[in-house]
């Protein structure tokens, strides 16, 4: 019996600190729709997206035939639940299609701050960061969450 209490009060604790750690991480999530980025970033990342992206993604980010649009719901739904991180990722390692890796984690986070501008997203007071960890807590909301999740 007391192997058995002892066997149940192990799992109980192992459970405690797996939902402490989970509900920590969602607490330190943040969304797009908290002002992540600058409006000064914002301008770099559209110099570059003139230079990069604009060739392929058109000069209003619509996109064309195969090349997807980089701003509005079918963008935002594509990315959905993503992270920041996600996003710079994908542009960093995959973009342009013409010449992969070209840009640095600098250089696509700042594009990013230009893309959250263009779909909408207000700037905040500090630049999005060029660290993909802290970039991993950054969610990409479609819509504005109901209440501004806890930086």
């Amino acid at each position: 019996m007391t192997m058995r209490f002892g066997y149940i009060a192990a799992i109980s604790f192992v459970a405690t600190i797996i939902s402490s750690t989970i509900l920590y991480a969602e607490a330190s999530m943040r969304s797009i729709w908290d002002g992540v980025y600058t409006n000064a970033q914002a301008d770099h990342g559209k110099v570059l997206y003139s230079n990069y992206c604009a060739k392929c993604h058109g000069g209003t980010l619509d996109g064309a035939d195969e090349i997807p649009g980089l701003k509005g719901s079918n963008f935002m739904a594509d990315w959905e639940t993503e992270s920041v991180a996600d996003l710079v990722t994908r542009i960093h390692s995959t973009m342009p299609m013409d010449n992969p890796g070209a840009l640095s984690i600098s250089s696509a986070t700042d594009l990013v701050a230009y893309l959250l501008q263009q779909n909408q997203m207000a700037a905040g007071n500090t630049d999005l960061p060029a660290d993909l960890g802290i970039l991993s807590q950054i969610r990409i909301d479609a819509e504005k969450p109901s209440t501004t999740l806890t930086r």
